[in-house]
């Protein structure tokens, strides 16, 4: 078993952000350093892929913890709910599981709209092993973890687009909830202007530390926007193009529905980690330093192109999958 603060403890230790907002006063990226903090990173991403949580798969009850978990983490740092009680439902293979949708500050129609997602699901409980708990924290306690702190850090600050953090029910069963959310948005006139994803951002990406890549890189300027403000921070993998990894998590479905920019960050190269989808994929093996370090890097770049109001926009030409 995994030995973790429990999360109702966790929360009250960490405490509540204020609910008065700073205004926008060109940050630097050490403002972003002192508050995603490393001891932040791990304790999350250790609650989110403890035993306990029986690998976040709905049928076990395991998922729903972790949306309580999502849930009490939002209401504690001014992340208000999008929809009543932060949850937009579906039903999958005849269970219901939710979508965590959060945003910050009051949400206007009139004020462009990005969306920060990551996929909270994972496989639950597998085989007959020895360890039978698949705890997916790579596999996505560490996106899901990102989500988190990067929404606590921009909750501080009035914005002048509308933020919406979603973690997304049943990615592991085909982008369920995101399509379904997707198609929610669309139905309800919520027009994203661009969306990014965190998918598996616990290894060290083997180009070097701080580091991540991009997929669709070459559909929109969004890494190229992202190096001017955090230089070689967004790399290209040959892979994720070979693999066509733009069309397998859940940036994919707000692509679809809305033809945006909308990528996935990811630092997962198929060489640094050899516990895809096994019982091996846990918290202690975690890169938490750099892990907490892209965190607050993508942190600090999301939080420039808005203060920035920098124009995210689609590629005309397409040389990528």
């Amino acid at each position: 078993m995994n030995k973790v603060i429990t999360p109702l403890l966790f929360l009250l230790l960490l405490g509540c952000t204020s609910k008065t907002k700073k205004k926008l006063n060109s940050f630097r990226l050490e403002t972003v350093q002192q508050q995603i903090v490393p001891s932040e990173t791990k304790q999350i991403i250790f609650t989110l892929a403890a035993d306990s949580m029986k690998g976040r798969d709905t049928k076990n009850g395991g998922y729903e913890k972790a949306v309580k978990f999502v849930v009490d983490y939002f209401r504690s740092h001014n992340v208000k709910p999008f929809y009543p009680n932060y949850r937009d439902t579906l039903i999958t293979d005849n269970l219901v599981a939710h979508n965590v949708v959060g945003q910050i500050g009051k949400y206007d129609p009139k004020k462009k709209t990005i969306l920060i997602g990551a996929h909270l699901d994972h496989i639950g409980i597998q085989g007959n092993e020895l360890d039978s708990i698949y705890n997916g924290a790579n596999d996505n306690a560490s996106g899901s973890t990102a989500v988190l702190q990067i929404g606590r850090f921009l909750a501080q600050y009035e914005w002048n687009q509308n933020i919406l953090l979603g973690l997304f029910a049943d990615e592991e069963k085909g982008l369920k909830g995101a399509y379904h959310l997707a198609k929610r948005f669309e139905e309800e006139a919520i027009n994203l202007d661009f969306m990014i994803n965190f998918e598996m951002i616990g290894k060290t990406l083997s180009t070097g530390v701080n580091q991540v890549y991009m997929t669709g890189f070459a559909r929109s300027n969004m890494p190229q926007e992202m190096n001017a403000i955090a230089p070689d921070f967004v790399q290209f993998l040959p892979q994720a193009q070979e693999l066509n990894l733009f069309k397998r998590s859940d940036n994919y479905a707000f692509f679809q529905q809305f033809n945006i920019p909308s990528h996935t960050i990811s630092s997962f190269d198929f060489q640094n980690f050899n516990f895809y989808h096994k019982a091996g994929d846990e918290a202690e093996k975690m890169d938490i330093i750099n892990m907490n370090q892209i965190i607050q890097t993508a942190g600090y770049t999301i939080a420039k192109l808005m203060e920035n109001d920098t124009e995210i926009k689609m590629t005309k030409k397409i040389s990528e999958k």
